[in-house]
């Protein structure tokens, strides 16, 4: 148990400083002179058409956690020790992680990219590929790695925890139109082909401690696509998981649907809903454990604390825990069954002002996304520069459920060329390691495109 702590502790600390939540930049909503606007609301018209250069129209990683590696690792002297350590106590520790803690990583890429204009309108049809993966701890496994048994009894109760990935490639054909001289309107369809889909989770898990035995129960499912193979022993236990045997794993449809309206030459309001849909998943393999209790009776007395000669009772105990921990949690083979998922909504609602003949203008943009354990809302000021014809930038503020920030985009679109490079959240403090030290919210993106 001890080797399983200390996984627990790392894998987490490299998630709290990897995880990504792939989105188009919200610092482009007011950019008129880009051409990935589209992908915000489906509205957004644009007077040329133009062709992404293939695999950069829209590269775009960005990390979304609620937690950083300072929440792990503590300076003490010239060395760093972790919260498990015992000169941390338990309530500064604690008082680092929240109720849960959000680890979450996307790739969006488009591979290519076309804009018309035909129809009456303008028109987009594009290729991407989307990764969306996202792993979520509830505070109560923290306090157990933390705390160990500190009395004659102890109780964990510790719910929805849980890891989930989706991976599928988008076919998108869109069209927006002008409908009077105030109002434009879009709209998108998305044809999904899966590729992988997985999800692990353990409901009502409860630990209980005593001097005498340890008790655990548990409820946990296991759910995986085509790609991920479940191999079960001769007991029917679960025993390996191989990738392999990758290729169309589910199909599905999303809509993008928004509306723009000129109140005057220099007010705008917006209104954009984007990927509404799902991705049904075909023959996905099951392995389930329903509240089976695992009793181990090896411990005897012991506590987190370390001994005066450097020992801990309870870490050497837990070690003889994990030796025998493959008894923990017994997969059974569930079978094979569909799973529907939901895509990752989006809803952004936008006002803007602008001066100067609107060489400057000032925006405020609020987006709610849903459809994830996790519900995300942020508000959003900018500050929208056009000086010239072929260049255009923007700042912003941003306040949000996991933190504030800021962020900047540049974007050139001289003649045939636009290009653009920028970032809505910018982190203040990162380690030696170039690791986020707190709760951390960032991403880049840049982009290169062709005007016809």
């Amino acid at each position: 148990m001890n080797r399983i702590k200390k996984y627990i502790l790392v894998a987490a600390a490299m998630l709290a400083s990897t995880a990504v939540c792939a989105q188009t930049l919200n610092s482009l909503y007011f950019l008129e002179g880009n051409n990935q606007r589209h992908k915000l609301n489906p509205a957004f018209t644009s007077d040329h058409g133009f062709v992404t250069f293939p695999l950069l129209g829209n590269l775009n990683p960005t990390l979304n956690s609620n937690i950083g590696l300072g929440t792990f690792l503590y300076p003490q002297g010239d060395e760093m020790v972790t919260f498990m350590h015992p000169s941390i106590s338990n309530e500064e520790a604690m008082s680092k992680f929240n109720s849960m803690n959000v680890f979450e990583f996307d790739l969006n890429l488009d591979i290519v990219t076309v804009g018309f204009n035909a129809w009456g309108g303008s028109n987009t049809i594009g290729l991407a590929l989307r990764s969306q993966s996202g792993f979520y701890l509830p505070k109560g496994i923290f306090q157990f790695l933390k705390e160990g048994q500190t009395a004659n009894e102890q109780e964990y109760d510790i719910d929805n925890l849980g890891a989930q990935t989706q991976n599928y490639v988008e076919f998108a054909l869109g069209h927006s139109r002008q409908i009077t001289d105030k109002l434009s309107v879009g709209a998108k369809v998305k044809l999904l082909v899966g590729a992988l889909y997985a999800k692990a989770s353990a409901e009502n898990m409860r630990i209980y401690m005593s001097d005498n035995e340890w008790r655990i129960t548990e409820r946990s499912r296991l759910i995986a696509s085509k790609g991920m193979n479940y191999e079960f022993d001769e007991d029917g236990n679960l025993s390996n998981l191989d990738f392999n045997n990758f290729g169309v794993a589910g199909y599905g449809l999303g809509f993008d649907l928004g509306a723009v309206y000129r109140i005057n030459d220099a007010a705008t309001v917006s209104l954009a809903i984007t990927d509404i849909g799902f991705i049904s998943w075909k023959d996905c393999s099951i392995a389930q454990n329903d509240n089976e209790e695992f009793v181990y009776n090896g411990f005897d007395n012991i506590g987190a604390e370390d001994n005066p000669d450097g020992s801990n009772d309870f870490e050497d105990a837990a070690d003889d825990l994990g030796d025998s921990a493959e008894g923990l949690v017994n997969f059974k083979d569930g079978g094979k069954q569909g799973h529907t998922s939901s895509l990752y909504t989006t809803i952004r609602a936008a006002g803007e002002y602008g001066i100067l003949k609107n060489k400057i203008s000032f925006g405020a943009l609020y987006t709610l996304r849903v459809g994830t354990p996790r519900v995300y809302t942020e508000g959003m000021i900018t500050a929208n520069f056009r000086p010239t014809g072929w260049f255009n930038a923007a700042i912003n503020g941003s306040f949000s459920n996991v933190r504030s920030s800021m962020g900047a985009v540049l974007n050139f679109h001289p003649g045939a060329v636009n290009f653009f490079i920028g970032t809505d959240y910018i982190l203040a403090k990162f380690s030696k390691q170039v690791i986020p030290v707190n709760a951390a919210k960032f991403n880049f993106a840049m982009g290169l495109s062709f005007n016809i």
